[in-house]
């Protein structure tokens, strides 16, 4: 079958998956008051211990502003604490507070629930095919990327 899609198209039902996956996982957290994206820079720096605005921002995808916001609103909630480190105070790193690290446990089973829900509705082959374009599509956007410089 040999026909042609209009980029359009894919960019419309990327934005319309990526609404409904931020919609999706919101409803697993709204009970925590967290956001998708505090949510994944709390996984982040579990995952990873403290980081640096433009790291968390790197590991996220995310633009470093963004990140500087969501860990003011992660800070005033007692979750992130930001501390400079002692040999050149230019340096913030973020890092998990004790009542993060309380509610990560939580956290973690939301996410493993939220994603054995949607495997439990796939087959492994449309995994695999979801995987291979969304792999394909980022090479693309890399290959774009690259051609920018």
């Amino acid at each position: 079958m040999n026909y042609h899609i209009p980029w359009a198209v894919i960019n419309e039902l990327l934005q319309t998956a990526e609404s409904k996956s931020a919609k999706a996982n919101s409803k697993q957290f709204g009970t925590q008051s967290l956001t998708v994206s505090q949510v994944g820079i709390l996984l982040l720096l579990d995952k990873k211990g403290p980081m640096k605005v433009s790291d968390i921002a790197g590991g996220l995808a995310m633009i470093n502003s963004n990140v500087s916001n969501i860990c003011s609103r992660l800070e005033k909630a007692g979750l992130v604490v930001r501390n400079r480190l002692k040999d050149d105070q230019r340096v913030v790193n973020i890092g998990l507070t004790d009542a993060a690290r309380c509610k990560m446990d939580d956290i973690k089973d939301r996410v493993k629930g939220f994603y054995k829900k949607i495997q439990e509705n796939v087959s492994q082959k449309d995994i695999e095919d979801i995987y291979t374009g969304l792999v394909k599509l980022n090479k693309l956007f890399d290959m774009f990327f690259e051609n920018l410089k």
